[in-house]
């Protein structure tokens, strides 16, 4: 390779190798977004040359048919795979993965794989696959919000933390849902190449390049609408139009025809949590929007967004998202 090829001086001699264990019923995403992200850095690199060598597989290989889509994804069978070190060993989810973990052929085959690997990585619900492999034993993990609590109550062993993008603890990575498994393999190219190569990566799959792991997993708030004329759906969709204005509970529930006790009760049963913690959140993924995209003073945004105040707008921030709001803008406002 010459300088030109390379004008970073930072392709590897040899391509970093890959191995992504997927199984039918798995996602397509969870199996070919993270290894596309990962492609991503050839180019960033500009490099004519993989930087990553990636080699899909399942146990009996061939073609693995993903759920819910029905897209067939062509594998390795894991007894093909060539010996020797891998660098990082990528487990898909999907729905099935907590009934696939547990077949004695599966767990054995991650953890073969696991001893050979430099870093693992589960995607959404592959941390299933891991913790039947004992491989989030004493560790702290996440997987996608819907299975965080099978998760934690079937691996006691596991300190699941339900309210991340991905979490790494040593050479061990997990990630949330679906698309944080693009966030966790943008990292694993930042840590590889750097922040430059992350950013060229980031910018060409139109992804943040700073959505750090310990960011919530705050991406959807609204329950699946599946009732027509559901009073709570309906108070949900007219309190983001109006953050800026008092939303207590008496005043929602005086919307919604119901007594504020009864209402209380109803929303937790509807949404998952209580009316002021929703209203928080909401409020904070509004604040975001402003710090990402405007230069308006703290004072300003905490009034449009019903804060009321900077001070309180910090505290809320530093409750969700574990960064203040400076730091939030700095990490993530989109300069021109």
């Amino acid at each position: 390779m010459t300088a030109s090829e390379d004008p970073a001086g930072i392709a590897p001699s040899s391509p970093r190798r890959v191995v992504m264990l997927t199984f039918d019923g798995a996602s397509s995403l969870d199996t070919v977004g993270p290894v596309d992200v990962l492609a991503g850095a050839q180019v960033a690199v500009r490099s004519p040359h993989p930087v990553y060598a990636v080699e899909l597989v399942s146990l009996e290989g061939g073609l693995v048919r993903t759920s819910p889509a029905g897209v067939r994804i062509d594998t390795v069978a894991l007894d093909a795979l060539p010996d020797g070190p891998i660098d990082i060993l990528l487990v898909a989810g999907g729905e099935t993965a907590a009934e696939v973990a547990r077949e004695a052929r599966v767990r054995a085959a991650v953890r073969d794989l696991a001893e050979r690997s430099g870093r693992v990585a589960s995607i959404c619900t592959g941390a299933f696959l891991l913790a039947e492999a004992g491989l989030l034993n004493r560790r702290k993990a996440t997987t996608h919000w819907n299975w965080s609590e099978q998760l934690q109550r079937d691996y006691p062993e596991i300190d699941v933390d339900a309210d991340r993008i991905f979490v790494q603890d040593g050479h061990v990575y997990s990630s949330a849902g679906i698309t944080a498994g693009l966030d966790l393999a943008l990292a694993l190219v930042e840590r590889d190449f750097g922040s430059r190569i992350a950013l060229a990566v980031a910018q060409m799959w139109v992804m943040f390049l700073k959505r750090p792991g310990g960011q919530s997993q705050f991406s959807s708030f609204l329950p699946p609408s599946d009732a027509a004329a559901d009073p709570i759906l309906e108070i949900l969709d007219w309190a983001q139009c109006h953050l800026d204005q008092e939303l207590s509970v008496e005043r929602m529930a005086e919307f919604c025809r119901m007594s504020p006790r009864t209402f209380a009760r109803r929303f937790v049963e509807r949404v998952g949590r209580t009316p002021s913690k929703y209203i928080e959140k909401l409020r904070v993924q509004a604040a975001k929007g402003y710090l990402e995209s405007t230069d308006l003073p703290m004072d300003l945004i905490a009034s449009a967004t019903g804060f009321r105040s900077a001070d309180r707008m910090r505290r809320s921030f530093n409750r969700a998202l574990n960064v203040n709001p400076h730091e939030y803008r700095d990490r993530f406002r989109i300069r021109d």
